[in-house]
């Protein structure tokens, strides 16, 4: 079967176009992330909270109803305790589909305890409030999508997750003692 060049051309260009869908990372707008929102318990925290000064931080925007996300728990558990006291700070901010604060709240509290999670957990709102909680982050397909953060608070890494694998397990994990090792020199 002989194909047309012009057939040819869209194909390649169908493929092309895929490829470079698919390989678009979300970026923040300026070096350093900002944010206010809430704890599980009603209280405000913002990036420039004291829990967040000097520390290496790893955000995930993640979401209980996202298996990708489930799957990178018991990794960002190990790393937590692994560098706790070295000066990382995990922080896993949840968007939930209930409106309702309370009811997040409640079922992200109830599966904290289920999964044993011991790294801050808050509450993003729901999927169509992630513009107005993170303006100057743009390009987000999807969930999860994790954030480093050097010591001077800025952000080293933003990428797409795409949950857990030994590969994306060891480079985290290297990406953060790198970062802890760095010091203030970021």
């Amino acid at each position: 079967m002989k194909m047309s060049p012009i057939y040819i051309l869209f194909i390649n260009l169908t493929f092309n176009l895929c490829i470079y869908a698919q390989s678009d990372e979300p970026f923040i707008e300026g070096e350093k992330l900002e944010f206010e929102i809430s704890d599980l318990y009603g209280n405000t925290v913002t990036s420039t909270d004291s829990i967040f000064n000097s520390k290496v931080i790893y955000i995930t925007l993640w979401g209980t109803w996202c298996p990708p996300c489930i799957s990178e728990i018991p990794t960002l558990i190990n790393i937590h305790n692994k560098y706790l006291n070295d000066g990382l700070v995990i922080a896993a901010i949840a968007f939930e589909t209930d409106v309702k604060a309370e009811l997040r709240h409640e079922w992200l509290l109830k599966f904290i305890e289920e999964q044993k999670i011991n790294y801050l957990v808050l509450d993003g709102g729901t999927p169509k409030n992630f513009e107005k909680v993170f303006p100057s982050i743009k390009n987000v397909e999807g969930l999860p999508v994790e954030i480093l953060i050097s010591r001077s608070g800025k952000v080293k890494v933003i990428r797409n997750s795409y949950g857990y694998s030994e590969v994306w397990a060891g480079r985290l994990e290297q990406e953060i003692k790198t970062l802890l090792k760095a010091k203030w020199i970021q």
